[in-house]
């Protein structure tokens, strides 16, 4: 019965992941028909490498179980074997974000000039 709950998860994941990326498209695209292209472009990279640099720091960290001083800190076991991730890790994550969410932003700002110079 997990499988069939992975997949669920998966698909929900991947309808928030589209809800996210048509939600910066259309931002981009009604931002633009109002003002001036270069404007929106250069704050909608601002907002993408903050979400980015964002998600990439908070990647992971390791969980500890047990604390060995509870004043000074310190940590004798950790439940997830201490996983700590690597500078490439954090910088594939940063560059996934940064296309997924960036991306859309230029189509929306070209699809909103378009519109714009149409009407």
């Amino acid at each position: 019965m997990g499988t069939v709950s992975d997949e669920i998860f998966k698909a929900l994941g991947y309808l928030l992941i589209a809800g996210v990326v048509s939600f910066a498209w259309k931002t981009a695209r009604d931002n633009t028909r109002g003002g001036s292209w270069k404007e929106v472009l250069w704050k909608g990279f601002l907002w993408c490498a903050g979400i980015a640099l964002f998600t990439s720091f908070t990647l992971g960290s390791p969980s500890c179980e047990e604390r060995t001083d509870p004043v000074f800190g310190g940590c004798e076991y950790y439940a997830d074997d201490g996983y700590e991730p690597t500078t490439d890790q954090r910088v594939a994550n940063f560059a996934y974000f940064m296309t997924l969410l960036y991306i859309p932003v230029v189509l929306g700002v070209y699809y909103g000039n378009k519109e714009k110079t149409v009407i």
